[in-house]
């Protein structure tokens, strides 16, 4: 019984220290809330989206899963805006402090100390001022503007900011500058820290850049290298025409995406979720035996282009168990099966450069059905709707254009990369 005693007491304890914990972090954290605002900058505990809405370099537009927390605001000494927020990513997850440049410019990396590459990152590398010192990496889309914005005044504000910091990851999204892990604990610190971040901006406006601007994106969600995505978010609608699942209920959508790349067809891609249930037996610790019912959770990723005219059923995907339909070459039998509702139609589309091409770019199956494709991507996810339009948008290059003739279009709507496709 003794022991019974001890065990409550130490659990009383234990609840106690944690409401005393709870107490102090939160009165510490109202602290620290004015703090900031008797320096005249803002405070919000829940911002919305809408502020990182406009930034689509990693961290921010990169995954579905996104989510803005605690967001500090103000002016720099020299009037210029910032802000220092929280954000969460299924790829990264910490603080980013930015200051607003007067140019949307491309997109450009600076790292330096101890820090590494952002997640995702498309970017060339490019050699670093001389002036910089060692250890500091640049990389830009085009290398033609790293060497004009990396100016000597820009170098001299970079290794001010990097005096006294483990690190330095810094970028160029539209008209911010973006760096990681400002010191936001230290409101004195992170003050100096601002102004410095507020130079560096001065740095890069004073340069002549204005033949680098870029245009001004649609207030949305972005994707990193993706202009012409765009988050939807649920739409159930698309239940009563897309290859979902059917049975079981409650079904749902979520993570709806839509969009293209390039002059690819569009797409629309979302997760799919249902519920089953069952009744199941078991003994109750009476030896009694009662039934429950059990709901399992089910969900399934749904990936589909849309074509600009209607074509015979075909799909595509490895060998495995099944068999398809024969054509000259061993090799893509030994590891294709197609299957067609218009066998001609499938020896036109499927031709030896287009068997080059499948053979060399292997890709998630695919079916097409009327005038959609539809892929069995494995996984809901900007990798994998990414891969599948570049995937797609090749082998329809390879479509023959007297196929698209006969399907009632003028000529093919998507040219081969590689060369004219065939007539």
């Amino acid at each position: 019984m003794s022991g019974l005693i001890v065990l409550m007491v130490i659990a009383l304890l234990l609840v106690v220290a944690a409401i005393v914990w709870g107490i102090v972090a939160l009165v510490r954290r109202q602290q620290y809330i004015g703090s900031i605002r008797e320096r005249g900058w803002s405070f919000v505990n829940s911002p919305t989206f809408d502020a990182v809405a406009r930034l689509s370099n990693p961290p921010f537009g990169v995954g579905f899963v996104r989510k803005p927390d605690d967001q500090i605001t103000g002016m720099t000494a020299t009037g210029r805006p910032f802000q220092v927020i929280e954000y969460k990513s299924a790829y990264w997850s910490g603080w980013v402090g930015m200051v607003t440049l007067s140019r949307r410019l491309p997109e450009l990396w600076i790292t330096g100390g101890e820090t590494a590459p952002r997640y995702g990152i498309l970017a060339h590398g490019v050699v670093a001022p001389a002036q910089l010192g060692p250890g500091w990496q640049v990389g830009a889309m085009d290398p033609a503007f790293a060497h004009e914005v990396m100016t000597s005044e820009l170098c001299v504000q970079l290794n001010a900011l990097a005096a006294g910091q483990p690190g330095v990851n810094l970028g160029v999204d539209g008209d911010q500058i973006v760096v990681l892990n400002p010191p936001r604990k230290e409101l004195d610190q992170l003050g100096v820290w601002l102004e410095q971040l507020g130079a560096i901006a001065a740095a890069i406006d004073a340069t002549p850049l204005d033949h680098w601007i870029q245009p001004e994106p649609e207030p949305r969600l972005r994707f990193y290298h993706h202009p012409d995505w765009y988050w939807i978010g649920a739409d159930d609608n698309l239940l009563q025409y897309t290859p979902v699942k059917g049975g079981g209920y409650g079904h749902r959508t979520d993570e709806v995406i839509r969009g293209r790349d390039g002059d690819g067809p569009p797409f629309v891609a979302f997760k799919h979720h249902w519920k089953t249930s069952h009744t199941e037996s078991y003994t109750d610790s009476n030896g009694n035996t009662q039934t429950r019912t059990v709901v399992n959770n089910h969900s399934e990723a749904i990936l589909g282009f849309q074509l600009p005219a209607r074509m015979p059923q075909l799909s595509v995907g490895p060998k495995g168990f099944r068999n398809g339909i024969s054509f000259e070459s061993e090799a893509f039998n030994d590891r294709f099966a197609v299957s067609s509702a218009d066998t001609k139609f499938a020896y036109d589309v499927i031709h030896p450069r287009q068997m080059e091409y499948l053979m060399a770019t292997p890709g998630a199956p695919f079916r097409i059905v009327e005038d959609w494709v539809w892929f069995t991507p494995g996984e809901h996810s900007q990798p994998a709707i990414a891969f599948c339009s570049a995937y797609l948008r090749g082998f329809l290059g390879w479509v023959p254009r007297f196929v698209w003739r006969n399907l009632g279009l003028p000529d093919t709507p998507y040219p081969s990369a590689e060369s004219t496709p065939v007539s």
